[in-house]
């Protein structure tokens, strides 16, 4: 056998992938067989796309288990609060004497549903807004951090705008949007 690599070399080493002769010096031993550069380049390729595409079955994995999370907790908590809404609900106006009994039969479902609604809209709003301003502030933290306004800046900034504005965003259609993204994700296989 005639190395490939050398003209006046032996080849005593075989390509694991090809079958190709060569000498130890020209070929490459991964997991005790040998490698052209050729095979070794294929192999290595395929190493990588496997890993690249394990990366992103993974990411989107993990992306679908936090959607899967986010609306069960979600739903947790708008039905615990719907519980604690409405038997609130039902106590002021069952005390009110003011208020007539078919007023009552409206009021008590329509502020409960309100009032369940809002706290919806808050639990899907402003994660959304606060993971943005988050992201704002990271990419800019260095100019605030220098002086002292600065720290008021953010302290305002960073706990209470974010909680404003995504309250804002839940009620007016964030968190719809919010909810069907996610459970577009958890439907995802």
């Amino acid at each position: 056998m005639q190395c490939g690599g050398h003209t006046n070399g032996g080849g005593t080493v075989v390509c694991g992938s090809c079958g190709s002769a060569g000498c130890a010096a020209c070929f490459e031993e991964v997991e005790d067989v040998f490698y052209c550069t050729d095979c070794l380049l294929r192999r290595l390729e395929a190493v990588g796309i496997e890993a690249g595409e394990t990366e992103r079955a993974n990411e989107i994995h993990d992306i679908r288990s936090e959607a899967i999370r986010r609306i069960r907790r979600n739903r947790l908590l708008t039905t615990a609060g719907l519980i604690v809404i409405a038997l609130g609900v039902i106590d002021q106006f069952a005390t009110d004497p003011s208020m007539s009994a078919p007023g009552k039969l409206f009021a008590v479902p329509a502020l409960t549903i309100a009032l369940t609604y809002l706290l919806w809209a808050f639990l899907w709003g402003v994660p959304a807004a606060w993971n943005w301003w988050k992201d704002l502030f990271e990419n800019s933290s260095w100019l605030i951090l220098e002086s002292s306004m600065g720290w008021l800046v953010l302290a305002v900034g960073f706990f209470v705008i974010p909680i404003y504005f995504g309250y804002l965003y839940g009620v007016f259609g964030g968190a719809v949007y919010e909810y069907r993204k996610a459970k577009n994700l958890e439907l995802v296989s």
